[in-house]
């Protein structure tokens, strides 16, 4: 039984590794060769070395197996991502069918380093919401209360990612943060549910210059 259950191990090894060999001739490019490469030889090596282990049934040739495959698995996607970002960055091309490269010009040149998204870009992407900076009018019935108690999320749907406040800003604010007038904040949320937000802003300013001017 063991060897029937080894034999098929082995084979099936032998046919990772032939379709990795075929992936390298026909992948066009360094990033998708990697891909093949890495993955289908990870599970071509791992089935023939269970199948060792498996044949065998000695303690040292299990550990020893069982090591190398838990080996391969730490490094080999370590290996894969350092192998890609250096080619990335020393200019190996991207094929010429690839529609599109979510890290053209997100590496800084001099310090290699990976940048977030712009936020003109998120808004391409993020096609049904929609990003927008809110002004708190002044005399605002939300001044001064802070966002745990207006509970904008709950209420809203709208998520607040920073506040402005002069030259200063507080982002990805807790709800422990105090709201004041002339404080921009900066939302996501659906057209619909940032027009609610902002309307909600401009009457809690109508309604209490109403209110002063009936007293």
């Amino acid at each position: 039984m063991k060897e029937i259950l080894s034999g098929i191990l082995v084979i099936l090894g032998t046919i990772f590794m032939l379709v990795a060999g075929i992936g390298i001739l026909r992948m066009p490019d360094l990033y998708t060769r990697m891909s093949a490469t890495t993955k289908v030889t990870t599970l071509g090596i791992g089935s023939i070395l269970v199948a060792a282990a498996i044949y065998f049934q000695e303690l040292s040739i299990v550990a020893r197996a069982l090591a190398t495959i838990a080996f391969m698995l730490l490094t080999t996607p370590v290996a894969a991502h350092a192998i890609g970002r250096a080619s990335y960055l020393i200019g190996v091309p991207l094929c010429p069918q690839t529609v599109r490269d979510e890290l053209y010009g997100r590496y800084d040149p001099q310090t290699h380093l990976l940048e977030s998204a712009p936020l003109y870009e998120l808004k391409l992407q993020l096609t049904n919401l929609h990003i927008e900076r809110l002004k708190i009018p002044d005399r605002a019935s939300i001044s001064g209360k802070n966002l745990e108690e207006l509970q904008i999320r709950q209420q809203y749907g709208v998520t607040v990612l920073a506040i402005c406040r002069g030259t200063h800003v507080i982002p990805n604010p807790d709800g422990g943060v105090q709201l004041f007038s002339g404080d921009e904040l900066i939302v996501i949320g659906t057209p619909e549910q940032v027009k609610v937000l902002r309307g909600h802003l401009l009457t809690t300013e109508q309604a209490n210059l109403s209110h002063d001017q009936a007293k």
